[in-house]
């Protein structure tokens, strides 16, 4: 598995114009640090996996203030890429700025999205214990993801695909959880 990981990373790098693939490991990479670097401060222990579909922290502290802590602060490196690279970047650097603003946008909505696994889902888990409402939100944000790709690219099949990609990421880790 790492083998192949190692091999995608190296052709979506070698063939990506517009360095995309590099700002999304980048923003992937420093979102991650967030997470670590705070559960650092809340003096618990992290632990990062990787797949093909990226970085997560696998633990987090059981308190339910340190954990929020935890979780915020991966989307909270991305809001802060945001609002750098709006205020500070955009005119000197031009289309490498503007792609890196566009990576860190999509990082962080998609992260914020409440679905079970992701940075927002598992912030609404630590609020809301029913477990009907959460597979509710999960199946709401299939739909949303929709909707915003659509938005975004103004075009069917990148929606389409998009949401087959983001279903079979959901139904990987619903896999990874139960084991």
């Amino acid at each position: 598995m790492n083998l192949f990981l190692l091999i995608f990373i190296f052709f979506a790098l070698m063939f990506d114009k517009l360095n995309i693939f590099f700002y999304l490991i980048l923003s992937s990479v420093c979102h991650e640090a967030g997470h670590i670097l705070a559960c650092i401060v809340c003096g618990h222990k992290p632990q990062v996996k990787a797949s093909i579909f990226g970085l997560s922290l696998s633990n987090y502290p059981e308190e339910k203030t340190k954990k929020t802590f935890v979780l915020i602060c991966g989307p909270l490196v991305n809001f802060i890429f945001i609002i750098m690279s709006c205020l500070f970047l955009m005119d000197k650097f031009g289309l490498n700025i503007y792609v890196f603003l566009c990576v860190n946008i999509v990082v962080f909505l998609v992260n914020m999205l409440p679905v079970s696994f992701l940075d927002g889902g598992q912030l609404v888990q630590n609020f809301v214990p029913d477990n009907r409402i959460i597979r509710m939100l999960d199946k709401l944000s299939v739909v949303i993801f929709a909707m915003s790709v659509f938005i975004l690219t103004n075009n069917l099949i990148y929606s389409v695909l998009s949401v087959v990609l983001f279903c079979l990421y959901y139904y990987i880790n619903k896999i990874n959880l139960r084991l």
